[in-house]
């Protein structure tokens, strides 16, 4: 029957996440829709790197957004109320 191997090279970016391997996978012509378990663990490990940098990125915006509304608010109050 033979060997049926493959060498394949993944290159991936997700949120500024860069990362790249390289692979032997067994192929198998009656399991086509099979995906070796390293690429997804691959891809998820991606995704998993990428989605925290996001949500960080997230939750920076969010504090500056806030920041920049508690300023506005301050700087309306000063005018409204001025002191002495």
């Amino acid at each position: 029957m033979g060997d049926h191997r493959a060498s394949i090279k993944i290159e991936m970016e997700f949120h500024g996440i860069k990362d790249s391997c390289d692979m032997y996978v067994n192929y198998f012509p009656d399991d086509r829709y099979g995906m070796d378990i390293r690429i997804v663990e691959f891809i998820q490990s991606v995704y998993e790197r990428g989605m925290a940098k996001y949500q960080e990125r997230y939750r920076q915006g969010e504090r500056k957004r806030a920041e920049e509304a508690e300023r506005l608010e301050l700087k309306r109050l000063k005018e409204k109320y001025p002191e002495g």
